[in-house]
């Protein structure tokens, strides 16, 4: 077995392009579509603390229950990409994209009303 030890990949027919084979060697996969964009562990904007982040430049308290996050880079121009979430205190509720560097992450208690907790979540897509 070989080891490639580098700092960057560049694909061969083109720089933003580089595909990997499947663990069963049956199907291909683009690199850079299958990799997680921005995530975060355990905001809460509230208190005004993250835990961890990736791509994130900024958290902002919109309201009880509601955090915005700010990409460092944005995503494509749309708002076609995918925001999944996860809380450690309360219920995920609603998570989307509202602009190309921009995305909420809601959560409610077990009565459904907006409460503050933590939040995890994960951008996939396209970066612009």
């Amino acid at each position: 077995m070989s080891t490639v030890i580098t700092d960057n990949l560049t694909g061969k027919t083109s720089a933003g392009n580089v595909t990997i084979t499947s663990e069963g060697g049956a199907a291909t996969q683009s690199l850079q579509q299958g990799l997680a964009k921005a995530w975060t562990v355990d905001a809460s904007s509230a208190a005004g603390n993250v835990g961890d982040s990736l791509n994130n430049s900024s958290f902002s308290d919109v309201a009880t229950g509601r955090t915005e996050i700010t990409l460092t880079n944005p995503m494509s121009a749309s708002t076609d990409w995918c925001v999944t979430q996860g809380s450690t205190s309360n219920y995920p509720y609603n998570c989307k994209a509202t602009t190309s560097t921009t995305h909420r992450l809601d959560t409610v208690n077990g009565s459904g009303t907006f409460s503050d907790g933590s939040s995890n979540g994960q951008v996939t897509g396209d970066l612009a």
